[in-house]
């Protein structure tokens, strides 16, 4: 998938916070995670969690993670990658960019296939 989604102003979401994007606003075939890390980056993942059936963005970001709400795995921002169990599938991540004052996501674009990554 090459098609971007241009999510809403860089303000969109403070530090630490997570939000759902639908599956039916981005063609991609699941929801995804639009989070922002402490440090004020943007990252995406896939909002379910590998380990059971729930929702990554009401879980609790900490630094580059998301934590899942029910057992807390907590996943890398980065990567994907599970950081604790009971999770052991990564979940998928998505590049997102910011361009002149806009959140831009690149839905289906794993973060390490994109350029500068």
């Amino acid at each position: 998938m090459t098609d971007t989604v241009d999510l809403g102003p860089e303000d969109l979401l403070g530090d630490g916070e997570a939000m759902r994007i639908p599956a039916e606003q981005t063609g991609y075939p699941e929801d995804i995670a639009l989070v922002r890390s402490e440090d004020g980056d943007y990252f995406a993942v896939d909002d379910e969690c590998t380990h059971a059936a729930v929702s990554l963005s009401d879980g609790f970001v900490e630094e580059d993670t998301i934590e899942c709400p029910m057992h807390a795995s907590a996943f890398c921002l980065r990567t994907g990658v599970p950081e604790t169990p009971p999770a052991i599938t990564p979940v998928k991540t998505h590049h997102v960019t910011v361009e002149n004052g806009r959140v831009i996501l690149h839905p289906g674009v794993p973060r390490s296939e994109a350029p500068g990554q």
